[in-house]
């Protein structure tokens, strides 16, 4: 593993195919902390032979300690996976609660509409009862006073 740090060109007579070379520094534990020059399409085109170290070979407490470094480095991948692991669970789980409530409100507007069918329905209900006992009460009335 490495990480870049800075870019080269090609014309320092740099054998790098592509022109451009970038600045690295090793995280293996034999050559840790170690910058070396390589070609900026590492891991991504075609590949290319060139490759040159900078500094000297690690000295022996720095490999030492590489391996402490690397234990880290490992501790911290394994709790970004697992941030990252939470976080996609944490977004489904959002996502669910979403359509839960989606669903939620679609149920409360087809309740609402349902109660105001019912209530208008209730009103027609009563005006016609009403409309009924007027008319009776009409009858009634025109019967009362043929007499």
């Amino acid at each position: 593993m490495s990480s870049s740090s800075g870019t080269y060109s090609g014309s320092n007579g740099h054998m790098c195919t592509y022109e451009t070379c970038v600045l690295r520094t090793s995280l293996t534990v034999e050559n840790f902390g170690r910058r070396f020059l390589g070609c900026s399409r590492y891991k991504v085109g075609p590949k290319c032979p060139f490759f040159k170290w900078i500094d000297n070979p690690t000295c022996v407490r720095g490999n030492e300690a590489a391996h402490f470094v690397q234990q880290k480095m490992d501790l911290l991948r394994s709790e970004l996976q697992l941030t990252h692991e939470r976080e996609r669970a944490a977004t489904q789980v959002a996502a669910e609660a979403t359509q839960m409530a989606e669903i939620a409100q679609d149920r409360a507007a087809k309740a609402t509409e349902r109660e105001r069918k019912f209530r208008a329905s209730s009103v027609q209900a009563k005006e016609i009862a009403v409309r009924g006992l007027e008319q009776e009460n009409n009858c009634v009335e025109s019967e009362l006073f043929k007499v």
